[in-house]
């Protein structure tokens, strides 16, 4: 697995429109079930940058790709695009609330839906369809992805995420086998979210804080913490955060000494402070210390299990692998209609990317001697994010001329 390319950091939070949603059908049955009598059922996934994207039909559409998400509530199609093709029935409107500056977007609520995912249906589930433009995922993952799922799938089953094989298993009751060397830790839940207990400890070992953080699959940096707690990092570089519903979220980024979940222990774990405005929606603001994203649950076998309140750990070979931050200092995002035009979308200040004056919207057409369009965007992410020391050459291409640059690649704290 290539290093960090970009982050994704999709809260979101509801309001809603008509008293009637409330009720979720309640005389219906709803929610997922297994098509087969099986004790579990394991599904092929997609990993990117840390975060578990899985195939799901919704109604009669092909499979669609959906990014499992802890951090969600109602399941949500940000293409638009899906709904009208296959004639959604779109019959409500709800506000969504996207942390950031955007705030408060109208969307659509299509209610009575099915969804299926390899012998395992939910049926009469709601679905949020964001309006067009407002949150795309496809480009910053190189290949078409159409939604989040997140708490309707989570509060059904035990969910097993192997970050390894590029699997995921899916248990019918909490009787599934604790393999030896798991550890088993509480999982607090709290509106629908799940909170894990962790120490960290600052950069200069005089401070350790006790904290309780959202364990977020939807976020790929290894942690975030509330801006009250950068003191514990005192050397921070800016940084590009994540794309969320209100578009791109940028702050802060540092180094703990330490951070410990019960007997794990990370040292010099990453942590990104986003920006204070990213906090506060319509003059609201939302009281959290941070979370655990992607880039920690990757070092691990997880099992999530809500109806246990239980999360099970147990060590992957990921576990001791070093948190690197971006050493060239560019975000880049895929585009065209094969994914395979190589766009800058951000420029870290200070960086390796930008003394070369690397600039946002500069198309990459060569990098290490190979034509970008033949290569993946894993395969251009994975050059850009080799071991600090070694020089990559790149072309770009900006407006009608064709600029030759060579990076240094290094670590900046």
């Amino acid at each position: 697995m290539h290093h960090l390319k970009t982050s994704l950091f999709a809260l979101i939070f509801f309001l809603i429109a008509s008293p009637v949603i409330h009720a979720l059908n309640e005389e219906k049955e709803q929610g997922f079930s297994f098509d087969i009598n099986y004790r579990s059922v394991r599904i092929p996934v997609k990993i990117a940058h840390h975060l578990v994207v899985v195939p799901m039909r919704i109604n009669d559409s092909p499979p669609l790709n959906f990014i499992l998400d802890t951090g969600v509530n109602t399941t949500i199609l940000t293409e638009p695009l899906i709904a009208h093709f296959f004639d959604f029935p779109i019959d409500e409107l709800v506000y969504v609330l996207g942390l950031g500056n955007e705030g408060i977007i109208e969307a659509g609520m299509a209610r009575g839906m099915t969804f299926n995912l390899n012998n395992i249906t939910g049926r009469d589930m709601n679905l949020i369809v964001l309006p067009d433009g407002v949150l795309s995922f496809s480009e910053i993952f190189g290949f078409p992805v159409h939604g989040i799922l997140g708490y309707d799938f989570f509060k059904a089953f035990p969910v097993q995420v192997n970050y390894r094989n590029n699997s995921i298993r899916v248990y019918r009751t909490s009787n599934y086998r604790i393999r030896r060397r798991s550890t088993v830790l509480p999982l607090h839940i709290q509106n629908n979210k799940p909170y894990i207990d962790v120490t960290v400890v600052g950069a200069d070992s005089t401070r350790i804080d006790s904290l309780r953080l959202l364990v977020d699959m939807g976020a790929t940096n290894p942690l975030f913490l509330n801006g009250t707690f950068k003191f514990l990092t005192p050397e921070t570089i800016s940084a590009y955060l994540g794309k969320g519903i209100s578009g791109d979220l940028k702050g802060e980024m540092g180094r703990l000494k330490k951070m410990k979940i019960n007997g794990f222990e990370f040292r010099e774990p990453l942590v990104a402070f986003p920006q204070e405005e990213f906090l506060s929606v319509a003059n609201l603001k939302f009281d959290w210390q941070g979370i655990i994203g992607g880039g920690i649950l990757s070092r691990f076998h997880v099992i999530i299990d809500y109806h246990e309140e239980q999360i099970v750990l147990r060590r992957n070979r990921n576990f001791r692998r070093a948190f690197q931050t971006n050493p060239s200092g560019i975000e880049i995002v895929a585009q065209g209609t094969n994914y395979n035009e190589y766009m800058v979308s951000y420029v870290r200040e200070n960086s390796p990317a930008d003394e070369q004056d690397i600039r946002t919207g500069d198309q990459i057409i060569r990098i290490s001697d190979q034509e970008a369009a033949r290569l993946s965007l894993d395969d251009v992410v994975g050059l850009l994010n080799q071991s600090p020391g070694t020089s990559v050459r790149i072309e770009i291409l900006r407006g009608n001329s064709i600029y030759r640059r060579t990076l240094k690649l290094r670590e900046d704290i």
